[in-house]
């Protein structure tokens, strides 16, 4: 399932130099809501991701959000 994770630039090479996205992770479901956060957050970087399907919903955020419980591999490529 493709889904769409907000953050920083600070954090963003912090993923490029360990490649690894450190559990939980949290993305959402749909562009409009990440871009959403990204906007009441202040994080301007919204990175798209695959999470397996049968990743946990997160418990409220408008039921939209996905949460994985181990890191995420971060592929060093294009960026």
């Amino acid at each position: 399932m493709i889904v769409y994770h907000v953050t920083t630039f600070k954090k963003l090479m912090r993923y490029k130099k360990s490649g690894r996205i450190i559990a939980p992770v949290r993305a959402w479901e749909n562009i409009e809501q990440a871009q959403r956060m990204s906007l009441s957050t202040n994080r301007r970087i919204i990175l798209r991701l695959t999470f397996p399907n049968n990743a946990p919903k997160l418990l409220g955020h408008f039921n939209q959000a996905r949460v994985l419980y181990h890191d995420l591999p971060f592929l060093k490529g294009g960026i």
